[in-house]
């Protein structure tokens, strides 16, 4: 495993990077091809504006097809 990954490693990663948490290595490893990559750059900069813009949007509970809110304890 090289310090400069390939842009396919990097978008992997950055995906991955939404979900959980990198380690160290991988950090440094996308931050690497990031200061080099204006792709990958510009690709990771969408990926965090939709997250964004997801994280705002929300689904009215009355639209077809949404699941239903989890039922919450009865307090005793």
């Amino acid at each position: 495993m090289s310090l400069k990954p390939t842009c396919r490693e990097v978008h992997r990663l950055v995906s991955e990077g939404q979900d959980r948490d990198l380690s160290i290595l991988e950090k440094i490893r996308v931050r690497v091809h990031l200061a080099i990559c204006d792709a990958c750059t510009t690709f990771n900069t969408q990926i965090g504006f939709l997250r964004r813009a997801m994280h705002k949007f929300e689904i009215p509970a009355d639209t077809p097809g949404t699941p239903p809110a989890p039922a919450k304890p009865d307090a005793e």
